[in-house]
């Protein structure tokens, strides 16, 4: 089984950064740039894991969190904000409305593994990379 990790980030750079390291890794990656969409796309697609900045366009990341523990299909999917803040007071506001971890950026492939591996393990079959 191959996990599913959805990427909500608008910075495009980060965002790409963050799905070659995780493909790496051998997890299948979804991507959003804002809020709205990654909402979307999480309902839509199911991941198993939802890594997400707090500052975007059209929807933040905690009203995204709060969109996403309102429906049932995403209510107990682990989320993990990845932020360039690092005020206590948005640390507190993400884990307040629902998510699992915060991390701050940047952020290093060893750290990510072990993030990832502590919320899904690793994955069984080889991904079809083309």
């Amino acid at each position: 089984m191959t996990y599913k990790v959805l990427i909500i980030e608008d910075n495009t750079d980060c965002r790409e950064l963050f799905a070659v390291l995780i493909r790496h890794l051998g997890f299948q990656v979804i991507e959003a740039d804002d809020g709205e969409i990654g909402v979307q796309k999480a309902l839509a697609e199911k991941p198993d894991l939802i890594f997400m900045d707090i500052d975007m366009p059209s929807m933040s990341g905690i009203q995204a969190i709060e969109c996403l523990r309102e429906s049932s299909i995403t209510k107990n999917t682990p989320i993990v904000v990845c932020t360039g803040w690092t005020a206590q007071n948005h640390r507190e506001a993400a884990l307040r409305c629902g998510a699992h971890a915060v991390i701050s950026k940047p952020v290093s492939l060893s750290y990510l593994q072990t993030l990832l591996l502590n919320f899904l393990p690793r994955p069984t079959e080889p991904l079809n990379v083309q």
